[in-house]
């Protein structure tokens, strides 16, 4: 027994020894990557940046602040082929953030999904409006903020330089294009594409290369509205064609960019320059002056978030400048809601990212799709729903031998007007960008409320007729609705909703819209009255689509929000009416002329 005591630290010591070199292989290979980044790949670095902001006007909301900000500059090739990984996941490219200390992934740049940076870059690009081909685009330099210890924050702007491809790949290339993508705190983006032979291009400020004047299409700031323009001053950070000349001397960038109101009256400056530390390069070696940056400013990745709720707090219960509601991606018919983008220009980039469609419309869209599958037989009518945002469109013909002629219509999205646009009454073409549209189905109390208000949420119809054929119910009221508890809770919930709506108009409805009282019937109704599950699922999204309604205004009350008076979400019905019974114009508030030319306004 004391001969085994005697040897187990011998032996442990031997176990030790030999661990050594294990131990010391596995920790050179965390140093050394197995991928390094191509000799001829855009160099990539960790930039110490500062950033100023300033609103100019309204006079009496002046505001203005400084601090620094750590961004991710790199070669998008080098980062999709994780050349860019660091030791001990202190960078890494894709996966979860929460799994790293600084991270990057392609979930939330450029348009959805999870693609890599070029296939996204490409898939923007050769969109026919900006006339660029796969073949002529080489190499991609990005400016981000990337994640930090599992903290995705808001990431106001990414620029992305993209340079000409070249038969020499030790040259950089020629700037091909400037892509400014802007993010919303609303978890939405845009890309505006900018080419050096674009018709937006301008004389550029001293200290700058190139310069930018284009229309905004994009709602960013609550405190904004769409219209007017942004002024870009910009410098190229590689001037010089030779790749190689960059090993010794970092590239730099610096961008000034102005928020112009409808008439060049400048609203709001912002600047982005790179400095005044030296960029850290990301190579292995550098972990410790990465992590040096990091504690230099532990927390300036995450106070982004922070540093924008507090300045949103100043502006609105400070200065008292009115809030506006966030507007949905430009398109056909934004025109004519109340806060519409620079009216007669060509839009300089494309819409990105959206907001996730949630469980509510999904489950409505399902319920609406097994409705109109039977109508449309019953009506031998042929129903195509495009929708604009994104999603995918729905198609139900009323036989399939229909198939073949549905694919010859066309349909041009506008104002629902009652015109049949040329089509067939056989079949009814809606078109929309509402992303609710299946819920407001649901909500609406008859197909005469929903014309009148499918302006405002930017939907039309080819013919007003068919619509309000289509949609209207054929249930009978009586019998249905004393003896079914389902029915009663539904229609009691939509009744109850409207009639709020009602409450915040000051215009009568017309004789020709229906009157708003439980024992109106609905054509989601004529399902299957039988199925408890399908009424239940209706109950539940007319249920949380008004909770969510109410649960806004009563936090707006709570908080003492305001928003511009008239562009209340509680107050659509009135705008509707106003537009599509009273043609009277929503941007019109009486007495705010200037206000209105600066896009910003006071709370009453």
């Amino acid at each position: 027994m004391s001969f085994l005591l005697n040897s187990i630290p011998i032996s442990l010591s031997a176990i030790g020894v030999g661990l050594l070199p294990l131990l010391f292989l596995h920790f050179r290979s965390y140093l050394s990557p197995s991928r390094q980044p191509s000799e001829n790949a855009l160099p990539s670095y960790f930039y110490p940046a500062v950033t100023s902001h300033g609103r100019h006007l309204p006079i009496t909301a002046k505001n203005g602040f400084s601090y620094s900000l750590l961004y991710l500059t790199a070669d998008i090739d080098s980062i999709e082929s994780c050349s860019l990984d660091l030791p001990f996941r202190i960078l890494k490219y894709g996966g979860n953030p929460i799994t790293k200390l600084i991270g990057i992934r392609t979930k939330d740049y450029l348009s959805h999904g999870n693609q890599g940076f070029r296939e996204k870059l490409e898939s923007l690009l050769t969109e026919e409006k900006f006339g660029i081909s796969r073949e002529e685009i080489g190499k991609a330099w990005l400016i981000t903020l990337p994640s930090l210890a599992g903290w995705e924050g808001p990431n106001p702007l990414t620029t992305w330089f993209v340079y000409r491809k070249t038969k020499d790949e030790t040259k950089v290339g020629e700037l091909l294009c400037l892509i400014l993508e802007v993010h919303s705190s609303f978890g939405e983006s845009h890309a505006y594409v900018l080419k050096p032979s674009s018709e937006y291009r301008q004389e550029p400020a001293k200290g700058y290369d190139l310069a930018f004047k284009f229309p905004r299409t994009f709602h960013v700031s609550p405190f904004n509205s769409r219209d007017g323009f942004y002024s870009c001053n910009i410098t190229n950070p590689f001037p010089n064609q030779d790749i190689q000349s960059y090993k010794l001397n970092p590239p730099e960038f610096k961008i000034l960019l102005k928020v112009l109101s409808s008439d060049d009256q400048v609203k709001f400056v912002a600047t982005l320059k790179s400095g005044p530390f030296s960029p850290v390069k990301l190579e292995p070696y550098s972990i410790f002056k990465i992590l040096y940056l990091l504690c230099k400013w532990p927390f300036t990745l995450m106070s982004v978030t922070f540093r924008t709720f507090y300045q949103a707090y100043k502006l609105h219960y400070i200065k008292k400048l009115a809030l506006f509601p966030r507007p949905e991606h430009h398109t056909t018919g934004s025109s004519s809601l109340f806060n519409p983008p620079q009216n007669n220009m060509v839009d300089a980039g494309s819409a990105m990212q959206r907001q996730e469609i949630g469980w509510t419309e999904i489950k409505a869209r399902k319920i609406v799709e097994k409705w109109a599958k039977s109508r449309c037989r019953y009506m031998r009518t042929d129903l195509e729903i495009k929708l604009k945002n994104g999603r995918k469109d729905l198609v139900i013909l009323s036989s399939p031998s229909n198939k073949s002629s549905a694919k010859q219509l066309r349909h041009t999205n506008g104002i629902a007007d009652g015109e049949t646009n040329g089509h067939s009454t056989s079949k009814l073409i809606i078109t929309s960008s509402d992303p609710y549209f299946f819920t407001n189905l649901l909500i609406s109390p008859s197909p005469q409320h929903s014309l009148i208000l499918f302006p405002e949420q930017l939907t039309s119809v080819s013919s007003s007729n068919l619509f309000e054929e289509f949609f209207s119910s054929q249930t009978q009221i009586s019998e249905n609705y004393s003896n079914d508890l389902l029915t009663k809770f539904i229609r009691f919930r939509r009744t109850e909703y409207w009639l709020y709506l009602y409450s915040y108009s000051n215009y009568a409805p017309t004789p020709s819209i229906p009157s708003i009282n439980i024992f109106e019937s609905h054509f989601s109704e004529n399902i299957d009255l039988s199925n408890w599950k399908d009424k239940l699922d209706i109950y539940r999204v007319i249920f949380w689509f008004t909770f969510n309604e109410y649960f806004e205004k009563w936090l707006f009350n709570l908080l003492n929000a305001k928003f511009v008076k008239n562009s209340e979400p509680w107050k659509i019905w009135e705008r509707s009416l106003k537009k599509t019974i009273y043609e009277l114009d929503n941007n019109d508030i009486d007495g705010r002329v200037n206000e209105k030319k600066l896009g910003s306004y006071f709370i009453d």
